[in-house]
């Protein structure tokens, strides 16, 4: 973790200390942690030398001096963290640890699209909680690559037919959903 913690600029090393319990700090210490080793290593440079600018919904992406050739997302659940990087594509992804919980139609009645609610309405009921976590990872993936965020989108908004969705099992009880779309 300390090499981690050392390629991490001064506003997330604060970021990271402001997290009340010690593996929340050291999770998100690992995960920027290896986005910057990734970067790095896609970029031919220190994880150290990574700068990023963040558009008005927070969305990170590499300082112009790396150019806008590649884009890269992170997502954090739970012990899982998942990272994607794309040369000439849009990226956005999801992970959530899939815990069972009893207002998924409330939940689902204020983000969800229609068709994703009439979806959720007929599943049965052993199956709602994957299938929600299901349109939930699909929808914050592709939120997050067109920058937005989930709090960006429209209620109900429908996704765009330009984009690729890739549903991931990375480890029982985890979602998670890839996005991606062509620049």
């Amino acid at each position: 973790m300390a090499s981690h913690y050392a390629h991490l600029p001064s506003e997330e090393r604060e970021r990271s200390a402001r997290f009340r319990f010690e593996a929340d700090r050291r999770r998100f210490v690992v995960a920027h942690g290896v986005l910057r080793d990734l970067l790095g290593s896609y970029l031919g440079t220190s994880p150290r030398r990574i700068q990023f600018t963040y558009n008005a919904f927070g969305k990170p992406a590499l300082s112009p001096e790396f150019g806008d050739r590649v884009k890269f997302n992170l997502s954090h659940s739970g012990d899982l963290a998942l990272i994607a990087i794309a040369t000439n594509a849009h990226v956005g992804v999801d992970i959530e640890q899939i815990v069972p919980q009893s207002n998924y139609l409330d939940i689902a009645r204020t983000f969800f699209s229609m068709t994703e609610l009439e979806e959720l309405r007929h599943v049965p009921a052993q199956l709602l909680p994957e299938t929600f976590y299901r349109c939930w990872t699909r929808r914050e993936a592709y939120a997050k690559g067109c920058g937005a965020g989930l709090g960006g989108l429209r209620d109900g908004e429908d996704y765009c037919n330009s984009w690729s969705f890739h549903e991931i099992r990375p480890a029982p009880d985890y979602i998670g959903t890839v996005a991606l779309r062509p620049v």
